[in-house]
Parts: structure tokens; sequence; C-alpha cells
């Protein structure tokens, strides 16, 4: 007894110690905007881990300074919050760019953000584009007709981008680009050239994601297709258990550019790139394929970008990518004039290294189109993917 009383007499006294020397942090305050006035100014006023709360209307806003809708340079949330069932709508005045840019620098990202409940349409750029922000959430937002990507987070790390929508742009409905650690998980996304885009980034995963009427649904490509330089990453990345349907949609880009080459009719496309993941996904009616595994130099090969004409390519093979346990429907029916056309099917291995180490099996499917060295198992299912 006599010990129990003085472990806990030094233990409050411990904890005063500590209270005394590490008093409670203050609580993060809230600031909320209502309709008319301005969100800016709001962030701006607002300090580190404040809550910026934004009610929705029926008249959008919009600032009326600035190269952008709105900019964060510091960790806070920003929160809309539906009014007659209308969330914050963000739109484009004269000469802005992206609209909502979110900015730390090199060396000292943004450390804690939150961007949920927003409407952001009409932007010549991007509708939420993230810069250097680590620990980073995209919940619940809608991206309408912005015009290069919808949702694009670069250079950011450990990240989460749930249940947004995004459609109507020129190049991807959400773009993950040198980033690390991110989860895109319940996103629906629709009528853009990539519903889906991954470059040069480590460790996503994609999950539980909608993706449909776009050129192709899930674009994995080489980091010569990127807008960045190359990163020297490993890739490792989960594609599983989306449902990817009806990727048809005409290619709106400009087509003399890599966006405006994707054939129409892709459902997952991993294109020169390693360590990939494809695994129960159900994938249908997409007129091209299903899912393709293609070399870079085999996809550019008689375009202005092909590898002869062009600066050297340092691996643009595919490799370590396991494709198993998914369900392929009626792929490759109907594929557009394009030079690899006559290899349209619910599964295309177009991959010409040997040792390759890809996988692919069991699936279900119905056609398939294999060759070169690189799949080391075969469709038969008596050798399946670990």
């Amino acid at each position: 007894m006599t010990a129990y009383r003085f472990l806990s007499t030094a233990l409050l006294t411990a904890a005063s110690a500590v209270f005394v020397l590490f008093p409670a942090q203050a609580k993060a305050g809230k600031v909320t905007v209502q309709p008319g006035e301005s969100i800016q100014a709001a962030i701006d006023s607002a300090a580190a881990g404040d809550t910026v709360l934004v009610i929705g209307s029926a008249t959008p806003y919009s600032e009326a300074t600035g190269a952008h809708g709105l900019v964060i340079t510091k960790p806070l949330k920003l929160v809309g919050k539906k009014s007659g069932g209308l969330p914050p709508k963000i739109v484009a005045e004269a000469g802005q760019e992206d609209g909502i840019l979110a900015e730390g620098l090199v060396g000292a990202p943004i450390d804690g953000l939150m961007i949920k409940g927003f409407l952001i349409e009409g932007f010549p750029r991007h509708g939420i584009h993230l810069r250097y922000v680590n620990n980073f959430k995209i919940l619940k937002n809608e991206s309408a007709n912005n015009l290069e990507n919808g949702i694009f987070p670069t250079l950011s790390t450990k990240g989460k981008v749930i249940k947004n929508i995004a459609y109507g742009t020129l190049d991807a409905g959400l773009w993950v680009e040198a980033a690390y650690d991110v989860k895109v998980q319940k996103n629906i996304l629709y009528n853009n050239p990539t519903g889906l885009e991954i470059t040069i980034s480590d460790n996503v995963v994609a999950k539980g994601n909608e993706v449909y009427n776009n050129v192709v649904g899930i674009g994995m490509y080489h980091p010569n297709g990127a807008s960045l330089p190359p990163d020297p990453v490993g890739v490792n990345w989960k594609i599983s258990k989306n449902h990817v349907y009806d990727n048809n949609l005409p290619n709106p880009a400009d087509p003399d550019s890599l966006v405006g080459a994707l054939p129409t009719g892709g459902g997952i496309l991993v294109l020169g790139v390693d360590t990939v993941m494809v695994d129960g996904n159900l994938v249908e009616n997409n007129d091209y394929y299903g899912v393709a595994l293609v070399d870079w130099c085999t996809a550019v090969a008689g375009t202005p970008n092909n590898c002869n004409d062009n600066e050297p390519v340092a691996d643009q093979w595919v490799r370590n990518v396991t494709v198993k346990k998914n369900t392929f429907i009626n792929n490759g029916t109907n594929p557009t004039s394009h030079p690899l056309e006559a290899f349209a099917s619910d599964i295309i291995s177009l991959t010409g290294v040997s040792g390759a180490n890809n996988c692919i099996d069991p699936n279900v499917y119905s056609t398939s189109s294999i060759f070169g060295g690189g799949v080391t198992n075969n469709l038969a299912g008596d050798n399946p993917c670990p």
C-alpha cells in the first residue's frame, strides 16, 4: 500500500510538471462565410488549424482579385455546408487559372489540409490543385468542366481523395502525380480523356471508384507522359475493386498532344510502368480493351513521340505487374481505328522484355491478346498469380 501511494504521488507530481512545462494548446477556431462574403478574406484571416465554414447558396462565390479562385498557404479546414440543398459554388473570374490552389513551399509544405463539400466550375486549368501539401484530405467535392484537370494533387504526401465527382476536363478527372502514400476511394469520374490518372508516384491505392464514359478509365502512364521531370521512385500502385465501364468517349483533347493520342475505348491502361497490382475490378463494355499492358515505345511508335526521334527512354518496359481476380465483360468488341486495334480484347499484353515478371491469372474474361516475353503466367488458371 505504501509503495502504491508513493507511485501515485510521483505520477501526479510528474503530470503536474508536464502540465506546467507544456500547457494545453488553444482550441482551433472557426470562421463562417455567408453568401456574398469573401472566402479568400476568411482564409487569409484564419489561423493555422482553423476551420473556414462556407455556407452554400444559389449565388456562386467568386473572388475578383488574384490569379486563382482561392489560394491556401497554411494548414486549415475549408468546409462547404449546403444550404437549401446547395453547396457553395466557386466560379472563375476573367483571367483566373485554378479554382482552389493549396500550395506550400519546397522544404516547408503545408502540413494538414482539408477541402470538403465544394462545387468548383469553369476554371481553365484545375479545379482543386495541391502542391507541397502533406496530410491532406479532399472529400465530397464536385469538379465540373475545369478544363485541364479536375482534382490534381502533386508533389504532396499522405493524402486521401474520397467521394469526389470530377467531369468535363481535357486531361484527367483526377490526376495523382509525384505524390506519395495517397488513397483514392469511392470517387465518380466521367467525361474526361482519362478518368483517373497516376504518374511518377509511390504507394497509391485506388479502390472502389466508379469510372465511366472517359476515353481511358484508369491510366497509369510512363514518366514521359507526366508534366514533371521523371522522379526516380518505385510505383507500388494498387487498383482494386473499381467499376470501370463504358469508357468510349470520343477524345476531346488536342489530337497533336499526348492526351489527344489516346484511343477511345480503354478500361485500365498500364503504360510502361512498374510494380502495379490490378485486382478485383469489374471492367465491362469498353470498346477497345478491358486491361492493356503496353510498353511505352510500342504505344508511341509511329507518332511524333516515338522513341527513335526523341530523348532516350531510361526504362520503357512494363514490369512486375499483376492482373488477377478481375471480371472482364464485353470489352474490345468495337475498337476505334488505331495501329494496335487488331489486338482489341478483354485483356491485352504487348510487352517485349523477357523476365519482366508480369502475371495475368486468374481472371474472368472472354478474349485476350498476349504477345511478347513479359508475362510469366498464362491465362488458364493452372498457375495463378501469388
